[in-house]
């Protein structure tokens, strides 16, 4: 009984990262209420050492983390603030340790699974809704190091802010699959076309298993099957 309990709570748990909305408060800049939306506003629990290959394949190291606001890479500069790179266009992918990241349509999405042709990715974003003011508004392919990429201040309206503000958020972890460059959301229809062949399977699994779409984990689960029975 307290195993099927457990298993409960932690699919609950997992639906509620999946999609997220609430409002965070914020002082002078710096969040004064909002765990969640803490945890979330960036990729990693903390800044990172990682490598990113530019479009024209330069490539750097250092740490940083990935906004999930502004979908951007962050760096820590000399003062000890926190950095946007002014080369946001040009990135094509970032890894750190055991993570991949591709940027795709201005998204980062962190590849899953893959089966050589075609991945699962995640997508971690942050939208910022609308605001509650408190108070006043203030309103060449040698690797070298990420802090000689050209960066700019972030320009960031919670960062901005003057006095007490209150922000609604929307979070979200978006499920994509990858072809080349392709990038579709990862549904039943678009998994049946990329694996015609696998249909009559892909069915079979889906009633067999109960799958979910609306639940990530289901789809990995899914996406694991299809690649792993080729």
């Amino acid at each position: 009984m307290k195993n099927c309990i457990l298993i409960i709570v932690t699919s609950l748990l997992f639906t509620t990262v999946m999609a997220q909305s609430g409002v965070v408060k914020i002082t002078d800049g710096k969040i004064a209420e909002g765990d969640f939306f803490r945890q979330k506003i960036f990729v990693f629990d903390n800044f990172k050492d990682a490598r990113v290959r530019m479009n024209d394949g330069t490539m750097y190291t250092g740490k940083l983390n990935i906004s999930t606001i502004g979908q951007s890479l962050r760096i820590i500069s000399e003062s000890g603030d926190t950095i946007a790179i002014d080369a946001e266009k040009s990135v094509d992918v970032v890894s750190a340790g055991n993570q991949f990241f591709r940027k795709i349509n201005n998204i980062y999405v962190e590849v899953l699974e893959t089966n050589g042709e075609v991945s699962l990715g995640i997508a971690r974003i942050m939208k910022i809704g609308q605001e509650r003011v408190e108070g006043a508004y203030g309103g060449t392919n040698e690797v070298a190091s990420i802090s000689k990429m050209a960066s700019v201040e972030v320009d960031s309206k919670i960062e901005k802010i003057v006095g007490t503000s209150s922000i609604r958020y929307d979070y979200t972890e978006n499920l994509y699959l990858l072809k080349g460059s392709k990038l579709t959301p990862a549904t039943r229809k678009n998994l049946e076309k990329l694996f015609g062949n696998k249909k009559v399977q892909i069915e079979n699994f889906i009633r067999e298993n109960n799958i979910r779409f609306s639940n990530n984990k289901d789809v990995i689960k899914l996406f694991e099957y299809i690649s792993n029975n080729r």
